[in-house]
């Protein structure tokens, strides 16, 4: 996101660049004339700067699903890093039926603008801490399970889990609506559009709660 925003940026401001050398050589305009090219240039490297928000940031095309070569169970959950990890494993163990192996994915969440900054370690440690305390949790009560960081996409993530681990079901495990983060919208259609392999959602308290 932060490559494209640089390189809209980078094409208008060389086009208003050429066009300012242009017309100092052959118009010549007035000082008022300058300011008013001087407020369109800063409105288009405005316009160019936000271009990214108009349009969906999850682009995901479903992958080919990893081939399952067994009857085994295998849940993919993916769950928002503000879940609180108990709820998420009472969640994750009461959907369950017989022994099944379980991969969480946690994305990492970040805001609307946050591709303007270059600082998302903190976000990702939040996912790491979720997902570290969360399969410990699982093991602790006999599961089989796995887990990984996923992009700021939870869309793309869960396609690009479905891609290595074999799931027979995915759970998306997000917080309360009041507390939902802006990429969950429609996201249990969404996901169902991208998959196969039957989707799932759950609502679980957030560690602020």
């Amino acid at each position: 996101m932060r490559l494209r925003v640089t390189v809209i940026l980078a094409t208008i401001g060389a086009t208003a660049a050429i066009y300012a050398v242009v017309v100092a050589l052959f118009i010549r305009p007035p000082a008022l004339g300058w300011a008013g090219f001087a407020i369109v240039t800063i409105i288009l490297l405005g316009l160019g700067a936000l271009a990214p928000l108009a349009f969906e940031r999850t682009r995901v095309s479903a992958q080919r699903p990893a081939a399952v070569r067994d009857r085994r169970q295998r849940l993919l959950v993916v769950a928002d890093s503000q879940c609180d990890e108990t709820t998420l494993c009472d969640a994750i163990l009461s959907r369950l039926h017989g022994p099944t192996a379980v991969h969480l994915v946690v994305p990492v969440r970040v805001s609307h603008v946050h591709f303007l900054t270059d600082d998302e370690a903190e976000e990702r440690r939040e996912s790491e801490r979720l997902l570290s305390a969360s399969v410990a949790l699982l093991r602790q009560r006999g599961l089989s399970a796995s887990g990984s960081v996923g992009s700021d996409k939870p869309l793309e993530s869960m396609t690009d889990a479905l891609g290595a681990f074999p799931a027979t079901g995915v759970l998306l495990v997000t917080p309360p609506q009041d507390r939902s983060y802006w990429l969950e919208r429609d996201l249990l259609a969404r996901a169902r559009a991208l998959t196969t392999v039957p989707v799932g959602q759950v609502v679980v308290r957030t560690l602020a709660a």
